[in-house]
């Protein structure tokens, strides 16, 4: 048992000083070699040390989101009554702070969830027309469709 323990130990030892290396900026081949483990043991350590350095601040990360929520809070209870009765500046302000307080939520995601790519294409020279129909799947949908372009020009079509 003492055995497991001081190899342990000597593990816990040999996270912490990759994660230094690694702060200090050496590559992972670098510190492998330093440590002479495989890059895959280096790579693990950096996971496991940072993974150990997240669930010992999740609680600190938690206080300062609840300040921040409470001051937030406290703004909007200010803007928000004046925002009502047509302040234009408190609306801004208003609508700031709720962005804000949405980030701090998670309601607003780190990356776009809908992704639109453009592409064209010239047949012959000559335009190319599409007609993009409602693939209507759901009776349900509240969208109106749009109206149907039934041309296009010699050009790229602009958002």
């Amino acid at each position: 048992m003492t055995r497991q323990n001081g190899a342990e130990i000597a593990r816990q030892q040999r996270r912490m000083r990759v994660l230094q290396a690694k702060v200090e900026g050496a590559s992972v081949r670098e510190i492998a070699r330093r440590e002479s483990v495989s890059l895959g043991v280096i790579q693990k350590d950096v996971q496991r040390a940072l993974g150990e350095l997240a669930k010992e601040h999740v609680g600190h990360a938690d206080q300062v989101r609840a300040l921040q929520m409470e001051r937030l809070n406290a703004l909007l209870e200010t803007y928000y009554p004046l925002a009502l009765t047509g302040d234009t500046e408190s609306a801004n302000m208003t609508l700031r702070i709720i962005d804000k307080i949405s980030q701090i939520n998670g309601v607003i995601p780190d990356k776009s969830l809908v992704s639109i790519q453009q592409n064209s294409f010239n047949a012959n020279d000559m335009p190319v027309t599409f007609i993009i129909e409602n693939a209507n799947d759901n009776d349900s949908n509240p969208l109106q469709a749009s109206a149907t372009v039934l041309e296009a020009r010699a050009s790229n079509i602009q958002p």
